[in-house]
Protein backbone atom coordinates (compact mmCIF):
# COMPACT_ATOMS: atom_id res chain seq x y z
CA UNK A 1 0.00 0.00 0.00
CA UNK A 2 1.45 3.30 -0.74
CA UNK A 3 1.74 6.82 0.94
CA UNK A 4 -1.34 8.82 1.03
CA UNK A 5 -1.06 11.71 -0.57
CA UNK A 6 -0.83 14.99 1.72
CA UNK A 7 -1.05 18.49 1.35
CA UNK A 8 1.19 20.32 3.96
CA UNK A 9 -0.28 23.30 5.87
CA UNK A 10 2.17 25.94 7.14
CA UNK A 11 3.66 26.14 10.74
CA UNK A 12 3.13 28.40 13.77
CA UNK A 13 2.87 32.14 12.17
CA UNK A 14 2.91 34.30 16.03
CA UNK A 15 6.04 32.03 17.58
CA UNK A 16 7.70 32.82 14.16
CA UNK A 17 7.39 36.39 14.20
CA UNK A 18 8.31 36.52 17.46
CA UNK A 19 11.68 34.52 16.43
CA UNK A 20 12.41 36.78 13.91
CA UNK A 21 12.25 39.77 16.29
CA UNK A 22 8.35 41.25 15.72
CA UNK A 23 6.76 41.77 19.31
CA UNK A 24 4.02 39.03 19.66
CA UNK A 25 2.73 40.24 23.09
CA UNK A 26 0.94 37.51 25.18
CA UNK A 27 -2.40 35.55 23.69
CA UNK A 28 -3.93 35.83 26.82
CA UNK A 29 -4.23 39.56 27.38
CA UNK A 30 -3.20 41.05 24.05
CA UNK A 31 -4.54 41.11 20.47
CA UNK A 32 -1.80 38.12 19.74
CA UNK A 33 -0.18 38.22 16.42
CA UNK A 34 -2.95 40.71 14.54
CA UNK A 35 -0.14 43.59 15.96
CA UNK A 36 2.13 42.66 13.18
CA UNK A 37 0.18 42.94 10.91
CA UNK A 38 0.25 46.82 11.34
CA UNK A 39 3.08 46.90 12.80
CA UNK A 40 5.60 44.24 10.62
CA UNK A 41 3.41 43.61 7.37
CA UNK A 42 6.20 42.60 5.64
CA UNK A 43 7.66 40.18 8.19
CA UNK A 44 4.17 38.10 7.87
CA UNK A 45 4.60 38.03 4.00
CA UNK A 46 8.05 36.54 4.67
CA UNK A 47 6.74 34.05 7.13
CA UNK A 48 4.45 33.03 5.12
CA UNK A 49 6.89 32.89 2.15
CA UNK A 50 9.51 30.68 4.64
CA UNK A 51 6.85 28.18 5.04
CA UNK A 52 6.06 27.92 1.02
CA UNK A 53 9.44 27.86 0.33
CA UNK A 54 9.27 24.42 3.11
CA UNK A 55 6.25 22.91 1.14
CA UNK A 56 3.27 24.57 2.82
CA UNK A 57 0.61 24.32 -0.51
CA UNK A 58 -1.72 25.60 2.17
CA UNK A 59 -1.00 28.90 4.24
CA UNK A 60 -3.44 29.87 6.85
CA UNK A 61 -3.37 34.15 6.59
CA UNK A 62 -2.36 36.13 10.09
CA UNK A 63 -5.99 36.79 11.24
CA UNK A 64 -6.19 34.51 14.27
CA UNK A 65 -6.49 36.98 16.42
CA UNK A 66 -8.62 39.58 14.44
CA UNK A 67 -11.77 39.01 16.01
CA UNK A 68 -14.22 41.81 17.45
CA UNK A 69 -13.75 40.93 21.36
CA UNK A 70 -9.74 40.57 21.02
CA UNK A 71 -9.18 43.18 18.83
CA UNK A 72 -11.49 45.22 21.42
CA UNK A 73 -8.91 44.59 24.22
CA UNK A 74 -6.99 47.47 22.66
CA UNK A 75 -9.69 49.99 21.00
CA UNK A 76 -9.50 48.40 17.78
CA UNK A 77 -12.74 46.62 17.29
CA UNK A 78 -13.96 48.97 14.44
CA UNK A 79 -10.39 47.56 13.07
CA UNK A 80 -12.19 44.03 12.12
CA UNK A 81 -12.35 44.35 8.62
CA UNK A 82 -9.75 46.24 7.78
CA UNK A 83 -7.00 43.74 9.06
CA UNK A 84 -9.11 40.54 7.98
CA UNK A 85 -9.02 42.20 4.83
CA UNK A 86 -4.87 43.08 5.27
CA UNK A 87 -4.39 39.65 6.39
CA UNK A 88 -5.56 37.94 3.20
CA UNK A 89 -4.04 40.03 1.32
CA UNK A 90 -0.14 39.50 2.61
CA UNK A 91 -0.85 35.80 2.60
CA UNK A 92 -1.85 36.00 -0.63
CA UNK A 93 0.66 38.03 -1.84
CA UNK A 94 3.07 35.47 -0.52
CA UNK A 95 1.25 32.64 -2.68
CA UNK A 96 1.03 34.64 -5.75
CA UNK A 97 5.15 35.78 -5.65
CA UNK A 98 5.90 32.01 -4.77
CA UNK A 99 5.42 30.83 -8.35
CA UNK A 100 3.88 28.10 -6.43
CA UNK A 101 0.30 26.07 -6.32
CA UNK A 102 -0.56 27.38 -2.96
CA UNK A 103 -4.21 28.11 -1.74
CA UNK A 104 -4.94 30.42 1.42
CA UNK A 105 -6.77 30.21 3.97
CA UNK A 106 -8.17 32.28 6.55
CA UNK A 107 -8.81 31.32 10.03
CA UNK A 108 -12.21 31.15 12.23
CA UNK A 109 -10.56 31.47 15.62
CA UNK A 110 -11.95 31.23 18.91
CA UNK A 111 -13.49 34.59 19.20
CA UNK A 112 -11.76 35.24 23.21
CA UNK A 113 -8.83 33.74 24.89
CA UNK A 114 -7.83 30.39 23.33
CA UNK A 115 -8.33 27.22 25.67
CA UNK A 116 -10.82 29.53 27.36
CA UNK A 117 -14.07 27.00 26.85
CA UNK A 118 -15.62 28.86 30.13
CA UNK A 119 -15.39 32.38 27.67
CA UNK A 120 -17.21 30.83 24.65
CA UNK A 121 -20.09 33.25 24.61
CA UNK A 122 -24.20 32.54 24.25
CA UNK A 123 -25.03 31.43 20.66
CA UNK A 124 -26.52 34.52 19.41
CA UNK A 125 -23.21 36.79 19.90
CA UNK A 126 -21.37 33.84 18.84
CA UNK A 127 -23.16 33.62 15.18
CA UNK A 128 -23.03 37.36 14.71
CA UNK A 129 -19.25 37.66 15.02
CA UNK A 130 -18.51 34.66 13.21
CA UNK A 131 -21.07 35.71 10.27
CA UNK A 132 -19.22 39.30 10.42
CA UNK A 133 -15.94 37.34 9.79
CA UNK A 134 -16.85 35.12 7.50
CA UNK A 135 -18.32 37.53 5.08
CA UNK A 136 -15.23 39.36 4.61
CA UNK A 137 -13.11 36.36 4.35
CA UNK A 138 -14.56 34.09 2.22
CA UNK A 139 -14.72 36.19 -0.83
CA UNK A 140 -11.07 36.26 -1.03
CA UNK A 141 -9.90 33.14 0.43
CA UNK A 142 -9.79 29.16 -0.50
CA UNK A 143 -10.76 27.68 2.82
CA UNK A 144 -12.12 28.98 6.54
CA UNK A 145 -10.30 27.02 9.15
CA UNK A 146 -12.37 26.60 12.46
CA UNK A 147 -9.68 25.93 14.30
CA UNK A 148 -8.37 25.70 17.46
CA UNK A 149 -12.01 25.39 18.49
CA UNK A 150 -12.17 24.17 22.56
CA UNK A 151 -16.50 23.52 23.20
CA UNK A 152 -19.10 21.53 20.08
CA UNK A 153 -20.92 24.46 20.53
CA UNK A 154 -18.45 27.09 19.71
CA UNK A 155 -17.64 24.60 16.94
CA UNK A 156 -20.89 24.00 15.48
CA UNK A 157 -21.57 27.57 15.22
CA UNK A 158 -18.49 28.73 13.51
CA UNK A 159 -19.05 25.90 10.49
CA UNK A 160 -22.61 26.45 10.36
CA UNK A 161 -21.93 30.00 9.56
CA UNK A 162 -18.36 29.34 7.49
CA UNK A 163 -20.72 26.45 5.94
CA UNK A 164 -23.04 29.78 4.80
CA UNK A 165 -20.68 30.84 2.12
CA UNK A 166 -19.58 28.15 -0.89
CA UNK A 167 -15.86 28.27 0.83
CA UNK A 168 -14.37 25.21 1.54
CA UNK A 169 -14.66 24.72 5.29
CA UNK A 170 -12.19 22.64 7.77
CA UNK A 171 -13.15 21.99 11.21
CA UNK A 172 -9.97 21.99 13.67
CA UNK A 173 -10.92 21.32 17.79
CA UNK A 174 -8.13 21.71 19.92
CA UNK A 175 -7.43 18.86 23.03
CA UNK A 176 -6.63 19.89 26.78
CA UNK A 177 -3.27 20.59 28.01
CA UNK A 178 -2.46 16.79 28.97
CA UNK A 179 -5.54 15.20 28.93
CA UNK A 180 -5.92 12.62 25.87
CA UNK A 181 -8.58 13.05 23.70
CA UNK A 182 -10.31 15.58 25.87
CA UNK A 183 -11.35 19.12 24.40
CA UNK A 184 -10.67 21.89 27.20
CA UNK A 185 -14.47 22.13 27.58
CA UNK A 186 -14.54 18.15 29.05
CA UNK A 187 -16.17 16.91 26.22
CA UNK A 188 -14.41 13.75 24.51
CA UNK A 189 -13.25 14.29 21.03
CA UNK A 190 -16.28 11.68 19.94
CA UNK A 191 -19.04 14.38 21.30
CA UNK A 192 -17.57 17.07 19.84
CA UNK A 193 -17.82 14.78 16.55
CA UNK A 194 -20.93 13.85 16.93
CA UNK A 195 -22.14 17.39 18.26
CA UNK A 196 -20.85 18.59 14.37
CA UNK A 197 -21.36 15.35 12.90
CA UNK A 198 -24.36 16.90 10.97
CA UNK A 199 -22.18 19.54 9.01
CA UNK A 200 -20.88 18.85 5.57
CA UNK A 201 -17.55 20.30 6.50
CA UNK A 202 -14.63 19.54 3.97
CA UNK A 203 -11.62 18.22 6.51
CA UNK A 204 -11.65 17.06 10.54
CA UNK A 205 -8.54 18.03 12.35
CA UNK A 206 -6.78 18.05 15.58
CA UNK A 207 -4.36 21.34 16.48
CA UNK A 208 -2.73 23.27 18.67
CA UNK A 209 -1.93 20.84 22.02
CA UNK A 210 1.01 18.68 21.92
CA UNK A 211 1.82 16.18 19.32
CA UNK A 212 1.54 13.06 21.26
CA UNK A 213 -2.07 14.43 22.03
CA UNK A 214 -2.81 14.82 17.91
CA UNK A 215 -0.92 11.07 18.09
CA UNK A 216 -3.63 9.51 20.17
CA UNK A 217 -6.47 11.28 18.57
CA UNK A 218 -5.49 10.49 14.84
CA UNK A 219 -7.07 6.94 14.89
CA UNK A 220 -9.79 8.07 16.97
CA UNK A 221 -10.76 10.75 14.35
CA UNK A 222 -10.05 8.70 11.42
CA UNK A 223 -12.83 6.00 13.03
CA UNK A 224 -15.60 8.47 13.07
CA UNK A 225 -14.85 10.77 10.03
CA UNK A 226 -15.47 9.64 6.01
CA UNK A 227 -13.87 13.08 5.07
CA UNK A 228 -10.42 14.00 5.24
CA UNK A 229 -8.54 14.16 8.39
CA UNK A 230 -5.58 15.69 9.62
CA UNK A 231 -3.74 17.73 12.52
CA UNK A 232 -0.88 20.15 13.33
CA UNK A 233 0.39 20.05 16.59
CA UNK A 234 2.54 22.38 18.69
CA UNK A 235 6.51 21.45 18.85
CA UNK A 236 6.27 19.69 21.79
CA UNK A 237 4.94 16.80 23.43
CA UNK A 238 2.90 17.10 26.65
CA UNK A 239 4.14 15.53 29.55
CA UNK A 240 1.60 13.56 32.04
CA UNK A 241 1.46 14.36 35.55
CA UNK A 242 -1.52 15.34 38.26
CA UNK A 243 -1.92 19.08 36.67
CA UNK A 244 -4.85 19.92 34.63
CA UNK A 245 -3.53 23.37 32.82
CA UNK A 246 -6.21 24.53 29.62
CA UNK A 247 -3.42 26.02 28.14
CA UNK A 248 -1.12 24.03 26.47
CA UNK A 249 2.11 26.75 27.23
CA UNK A 250 1.34 26.05 31.01
CA UNK A 251 2.13 22.09 30.35
CA UNK A 252 5.29 20.58 31.51
CA UNK A 253 6.33 19.16 27.86
CA UNK A 254 9.49 17.86 26.16
CA UNK A 255 10.40 19.78 23.17
CA UNK A 256 10.16 18.65 19.46
CA UNK A 257 12.98 19.18 16.84
CA UNK A 258 12.30 18.54 13.07
CA UNK A 259 13.42 15.19 13.10
CA UNK A 260 11.65 14.25 16.29
CA UNK A 261 7.89 16.53 14.92
CA UNK A 262 8.37 14.55 11.42
CA UNK A 263 8.34 11.31 12.95
CA UNK A 264 4.98 12.33 14.70
CA UNK A 265 3.86 13.39 11.73
CA UNK A 266 4.72 10.67 10.36
CA UNK A 267 2.49 8.47 12.94
CA UNK A 268 -0.26 10.60 12.06
CA UNK A 269 -0.16 9.92 8.23
CA UNK A 270 -0.24 5.85 9.23
CA UNK A 271 -3.22 6.55 10.99
CA UNK A 272 -5.02 8.31 7.88
CA UNK A 273 -4.16 11.96 7.89
CA UNK A 274 -4.01 13.46 4.53
CA UNK A 275 -3.23 17.13 5.88
CA UNK A 276 -0.46 18.18 7.96
CA UNK A 277 1.24 21.03 9.56
CA UNK A 278 1.98 22.94 12.37
CA UNK A 279 1.14 25.06 14.97
CA UNK A 280 2.39 26.82 17.87
CA UNK A 281 6.67 26.94 18.21
CA UNK A 282 6.72 24.73 14.77
CA UNK A 283 9.08 26.64 12.58
CA UNK A 284 9.81 26.37 8.68
CA UNK A 285 12.93 24.04 9.71
CA UNK A 286 10.13 21.57 11.01
CA UNK A 287 7.42 21.65 7.87
CA UNK A 288 10.45 20.99 5.42
CA UNK A 289 11.71 17.93 7.53
CA UNK A 290 8.23 16.54 7.19
CA UNK A 291 8.28 17.30 3.56
CA UNK A 292 11.37 15.49 3.16
CA UNK A 293 10.32 12.40 4.78
CA UNK A 294 7.18 12.12 2.87
CA UNK A 295 8.75 12.62 0.00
Amino acid sequence: MGVPEVTLLDGGTGTELRERGVEVPCHRTSIWSARALVAAPEEVVAVHREYIEAGARVVTACNYAVTPTLLAREGMEERVEELSLLAVKLARRAADESGEEVRVAASLPPLDTSYRADLVAAEPELRAQYERLAAVLAPRVDVLLCETLSLSREAVVAAECALETDREVWLSWTLQGNRPGLLPSGESLEEAFSAAQHLQVHAHMVNCCGANLITEAMPRLAALSDRPIGGYANAADALPGDFDPLDPEEVPSTDLDPRAYAEAALRWVEAGATLIGGCCHTRPAHLDEVRRRLS
